[in-house]
């Protein structure tokens, strides 16, 4: 199983998110469905594993997180980019669930978390990405801001990587108290 850990955003901000899906050639767009703020990717996880983990889970406490989103971010450079997001405001609320999450995940034997928490919804993966349309794309949408949520649970997901993208299931729900 391939899992990772998240948390889904109301449906309509979904909707909202993936209207933004113009405008980058050659760019692959992420689902209205598969839209998340991912907390902790764990990768390929055997069944003992996953239950370890959902046991640490299941004793998550804290309260629900609220998310802001507003910006626009990259991974990579020029034509190298790999990915467009929107950022999710670093909340005090927000990075602490997430060191919560990361340290139910290293109790369950998941290495730690070797990158920096950039917390983001992915909104199409780029290959070669034309630089200009690229930028016009950023410049277009970098200061609307969304309508902010409450994460109120953390979601287990598992990934299915298919030939149009990858397809998240969720597994189990956590809701925050």
């Amino acid at each position: 199983m391939r899992l990772f850990l998240g948390i889904e955003p109301p449906d309509d901000l979904r909707q909202t998110l993936a209207a933004l899906a113009i405008g980058l050639p050659g760019a692959r767009w992420v689902e209205a469905d598969n839209l998340h703020l991912t907390l902790r990717f764990l990768g390929e996880t055997d069944p003992a594993q996953a239950e370890d983990l959902d046991a640490e889970l299941a004793t998550l406490r804290g309260p629900p997180a609220p998310v802001h989103l507003q910006g626009i971010g990259t991974f990579g450079q020029g034509r190298k980019v790999t990915a467009v997001w929107v950022a999710a405001a670093k909340d005090p609320a927000l990075l602490t669930l997430q060191q919560r999450v990361e340290g139910a995940a290293v109790r369950a034997g998941f290495p730690p978390e070797g990158r920096k928490f950039t917390p983001h919804v992915t909104l199409a993966r780029l290959r070669n990405p034309d630089p200009t349309r690229l930028a016009g794309f950023i410049g277009a949408h970098n200061d609307r801001a969304f309508p902010p949520f409450t994460a109120e649970a953390v979601v287990l997901f598992e990934s299915h990587l298919t030939r149009d993208g990858a397809q998240y299931t969720p597994l189990a729900r956590y809701p925050l108290r």
